[in-house]
């Protein structure tokens, strides 16, 4: 994986992630964190289990995830050497995509 997509957060604008952040800041909500492709593909499986949850179903609007997101976060999943240990969560992915 190339340096730049490592650190792609999925195509959410750096303006989106800024504007989730101050809301979060102004409603004193606890932030929401975009994972970069990276994260997806490294991170510990309870934390992306955690960060993904979060993102896909306590996000501010401003970075609401898209079903080709959730789709792309998914392929990278599939990738990991340990993808078994995160079929419940692969699973929640195609619930998302397909709008379950």
């Amino acid at each position: 994986m190339r340096h730049e997509q490592e650190s792609d957060r999925f195509g959410v604008p750096l303006s989106n992630l800024q504007a989730a952040e101050k809301w979060c800041k102004t409603y004193d909500k606890k932030p929401c964190h975009v994972p970069s492709r990276k994260e997806v593909a490294n991170l510990a499986p309870k934390k992306i289990t955690a960060m993904l949850i979060t993102w896909m179903c306590d996000s501010p609007t401003e970075i609401i995830p898209s079903r080709a997101q959730i789709a792309e976060v998914k392929a990278v999943l599939q990738a990991r050497p340990d993808a078994d240990k995160l079929s419940a969560l692969i699973t929640m992915c195609n619930n998302y995509i397909s709008g379950d």
